[in-house]
């Protein structure tokens, strides 16, 4: 039976930019969307000003959504925020002034359109190039994909290589198996814990929420 071959991108820039920061902890996806965002916060602070249609949807939906304000106090660009607030500010002002409600963004922004289309690209670069031996080995020697992205893939790669799946079953089941090594763990004396765990497997706890939720961008 014929089957249509899966067509080859081409490799660009990005491709290689991924690879290479798959020696980075983490989950790559989430590394280089978490980059990705950092570069749009930069240009929202210095040249928003001259971005008008920016500039407008962001008045527009009074701001940003809270998770992505407050990335705004990690930028450290006390005059790139005054700008940008400026407007919803005084708008806020005049709403209590005449007794009304303040102006609140609805929980969606334009910092969130953002994160989502850097996930898309990064998502489906990961998906065309998995037959790439740079990619596969790369991955081996990564800690992986986090549960969101690993299924974000799955979802546009039914036929996934064997190895990319069996490799992200493998991260799982290592740490479920140190979590049940930790929580019998607990049965035992300070020193006998001691023994029986290292340190990296005391800490193995926090690694369940990025594995499982992703890492915050």
């Amino acid at each position: 039976m014929f089957t249509r071959q899966r067509p080859k991108p081409e490799k660009h820039l990005p491709y290689f930019a991924f690879v290479k920061s798959l020696a980075e902890p983490g989950c790559p996806v989430c590394g280089r969307v978490r980059a990705s965002l950092d570069e749009w916060f930069e240009n929202l602070l210095y040249e928003s000003a001259n971005d008008r249609p920016l500039r407008h949807r962001f008045d527009a939906e009074n701001g940003l959504c809270s998770r992505h304000a407050h990335r705004i106090r990690a930028a450290n660009d006390g005059l790139g925020a005054a700008v940008i607030y400026r407007n919803i500010l005084e708008l806020a002002s005049s709403s209590l002034a005449k007794g009304k409600l303040p102006p609140l963004n609805a929980g969606k922004c334009v910092a969130c359109d953002a994160e989502a289309d850097a996930t898309r690209r990064y998502v489906g670069l990961v998906a065309d190039f998995l037959e790439e031996e740079d990619m596969r080995k790369g991955l081996e020697a990564s800690p992986g994909l986090c549960m969101p992205h690993l299924a974000a893939v799955m979802r546009l790669r039914p036929d996934a290589p064997e190895w990319f799946v069996k490799l992200h079953e493998a991260r799982c089941a290592e740490l479920l198996e140190l979590m049940v090594r930790y929580i019998d763990c607990q049965k035992l004396s300070t020193e006998e814990r001691k023994k029986a765990l290292s340190f990296e497997d005391e800490m193995a706890w926090k690694r369940i929420a990025p594995l499982l939720t992703g890492e915050q961008a």
